[in-house]
């Protein structure tokens, strides 16, 4: 194994930016707090203003409270996003029909031969999420009881080699092995993760159709890259081009592994084929990178290794192609996802230098006495007081914007279940009795956690939308009082709401009977015993006397008919019994899917309505103290002007020199935030610094 790669210099560069301006921030919320006392303890030598100013000196220093804590937030904010930075990771779902090696792959890209379970009979039932860490551990993430759905879900520690007993499907029934069971993370100390890559292993129940497919794409909807898995043995599939087809839209990047390029000699006959295939029924992935791949070579390969035959491992390794993927999956996917965390981090940060850059500026002002600077404050703060009033707009395109959301996600969610049932009726329609009987329940299961997923992605989408759309309604006018006009409307220059974090939370609806889906009741049927014969015996005989009567007549035998006609018996008696078994599976998978159904009809619809009413009321307080802030602000920004105007030239000297060189800092902050940001973004290809 090669160490992990050096660190770009960018990221170095994005990073340290990062902590020289959060501790900047903070420089700036303690000398905010400790002006503030300087100002009451200066107010108490001037008694002759004393009684006139108490009352503008106290707002002053609530105001400056608020600017000192808000600073103080946006630098904990920048520290928190260079974190999910460093330690974040571009995610990769890996996608395959059944027994296509698609667990295979990633113990092979890992480096982990016996990782998750590959057998010949088990399948994934659940996500497994592969990526780094330190020490090599495995967590299992498990549903709250049904008893007390409102408990927070539970973890537990689990052995590597038993993830297989907590993440795979039981071969019997065809349902997962462990039903409080979410989904299992892994991490692992090698170098593929270190450079910030997360394999994401998707359920592989019932293949790429049905719940599978619809899982899977809800995953697409937060990943940076698809792993689309298949094997030598044949062209893509119906099912499989469908699904390419409707991934379309969901993720930026596709990666095509082939495998057991070791048992298919025809192998790059079906590679080519492929590309027919997809330029035919999924364009969007026609010029997608293949990779054929050996991971018998690779496991050899890691043997070898283990041996100390260090020139077979070098040889087997190369022979196994793991080599060009492992380096494109570094190079193109892992960098990507790099540079746009890292452009990230310079956003907030240049969002929490705007507003104290904008408060010094306008300070610098006051100090110079320009005239005609508390009309114009006086205009911002009678600007506010138009956004406090109940019928402010703000407030309506809250409640408008909140309402349409509650019908937009009612909408989603009644149409998600409509394809729920669509599926699984033709499920119900088309399978044999004792693969619907095994696969159905699990199937569906897979359908309705995509549903989860749908809601979920839906819900985060459309509160982002909402919360910028109200904070728009307040943007002009609370950066009124801005020096620059182009502050976001927070002391903290994140604006308004941002602290209530809505597009970041876990899975945000969830029916209040938990979310463990109820068992398929199958009904059962007494035909054994002498009635039981007589049931299924006596409609047949008839049809089975008439064909032995037909052929006796056109043979003229004696013992021809009698055998026709118990052959006759036989066959209608077992078609009578497959029928008769046929419809009570269908009939039980029927139930089940009504049972079910139902349940999600019933939770569900007051669920988004009392979610989404319950963040709209936080994002409305949150306004409102942005609000109150900002004119707490401005108040202050009066009182200290009007003193200001009674200074003397000496005291205002200093007190502009002070200002400027804390202008100068936080503008060469911002100015290397811009070169940042561009040399990020100029043309979205990779960091040209990367190896």
């Amino acid at each position: 194994m090669t160490p992990p790669r050096p660190e770009a210099p960018s990221r170095a560069r994005v990073l340290d930016f990062a902590a020289r301006t959060a501790e900047l921030l903070e420089r700036a919320a303690r000398a905010a707090a400790a002006e503030a006392a300087d100002t009451e303890a200066a107010d108490t030598d001037r008694a002759a203003d004393r009684t006139a100013d108490r009352t503008a000196d106290g707002t002053a220093e609530r105001a400056a409270e608020a600017s000192s804590a808000g600073s103080g937030d946006g630098a904990r904010r920048l520290r928190d996003e260079a974190a999910r930075a460093a330690d974040g990771s571009a995610t990769l779902v890996v996608v395959g029909e059944k027994k296509r090696g698609k667990s295979s792959t990633i113990n092979s890209l890992v480096g982990v031969p016996d990782l998750l379970p590959v057998d010949a009979d088990v399948a994934t039932g659940v996500h497994i999420a592969v990526r780094y860490g330190e020490h090599p551990r495995a967590v299992a993430h498990l549903r709250s009881d049904g008893d007390a759905p409102e408990a927070p879900p539970r973890t537990e520690q689990i052995p590597l080699e038993r993830i297989a007993e907590y993440a795979a499907v039981d071969p019997r029934t065809g349902r997962p092995r462990r039903l409080d069971v979410h989904h299992v993370e892994v991490e692992l100390p090698v170098p593929l993760l270190a450079v910030g890559l997360e394999l994401v292993d998707t359920p592989g129940v019932g293949g790429l159709v049905g719940g599978h497919a619809q899982l899977a794409l809800a995953a697409l909807e937060n990943a940076d890259a698809l792993v689309f898995v298949v094997d030598g043995s044949s062209e893509l599939t119906r099912s499989e081009l469908d699904f390419l087809g409707r991934a379309t839209e969901r993720t930026a990047e596709t990666v095509f592994v082939l495998t057991k390029t070791d048992s298919y000699d025809a192998w790059p006959t079906v590679v080519e084929r492929n590309r027919e295939l997809l330029a035919r029924h999924a364009p969007r992935h026609a010029e997608a990178p293949w990779f054929p791949v050996s991971n018998r070579a690779h496991r050899d390969a890691v043997e070898a290794a283990d041996s100390g035959e260090l020139q077979e491992a070098a040889e087997l390794l190369a022979e196994s192609g793991f080599e060009p993927l492992e380096a494109l999956l570094r190079r193109r996917i892992a960098a990507r996802a790099a540079e746009l965390r890292l452009a990230n981090v310079v956003h907030v940060a240049l969002a929490a230098l705007a507003a104290p850059l904008a408060e010094q500026e306008l300070r610098l002002r006051s100090l110079q006495q320009e005239p005609g600077l508390a009309a114009e404050v006086e205009r911002a703060e009678e600007a506010l007081r138009q956004l406090q009033p109940e019928s402010a707009q703000w407030r309506r395109a809250l409640t408008t914007g909140s309402r349409e959301l509650k019908n937009t996600l009612q909408l989603g969610f009644r149409r998600s279940l409509n394809d729920v049932r669509q599926v699984a009726e033709a499920k119900i329609a088309t399978s044999e009795p004792a693969a619907l009987a095994e696969e159905f329940p699990a199937e569906l299961e897979a359908q309705v956690e995509a549903v989860w997923l749908q809601l979920d992605n839906a819900a985060r989408r459309g509160l982002a939308v909402l919360e910028q759309r109200v904070r728009d309604e307040c943007a002009t006018v609370l950066d009124a009082g801005r020096a620059d006009g182009k502050g976001d409307g927070r002391a903290d220059g994140s604006g308004p709401g941002t602290e209530l974090a809505l597009v970041e939370e876990g899975a945000v609806i969830r029916a209040e009977r938990g979310t463990l889906l109820p068992e398929m009741v199958r009904s059962t049927h007494r035909d054994g015993g002498p009635l039981g014969m007589l049931e299924n015996v006596i409609p047949t005989v008839g049809t089975a006397a008439t064909f032995g009567t037909v052929i006796g007549l056109l043979t003229s035998s004696v013992l021809l008919p009698a055998v026709a006609s118990y052959a006759m018996l036989a066959v209608l008696t077992r078609r009578r019994r497959q029928r008769a078994e046929l419809g009570r599976v269908r009939g039980d998978a029927t139930r089940h899917l009504n049972r079910v159904l139902t349940e999600l009809t019933t939770e569900i619809p007051a669920q988004i309505t009392d979610h989404v009413d319950g963040l709209a009321d936080r994002l409305g307080l949150a306004l409102d103290r942005a609000i109150a802030d900002e004119r707490l602000r401005l108040e202050r920004r009066l009182a200290e002007h009007r003193r200001n105007l009674a200074t003397s030239a000496a005291e205002l000297a200093a007190a502009r020199d002070r200002t400027k060189r804390r202008i100068g800092a936080l503008t060469t902050l911002r100015d290397e935030g811009l070169a940042l940001a561009h040399g990020l973004a100029a043309t979205g290809r990779p960091d040209p610094d990367r190896s």
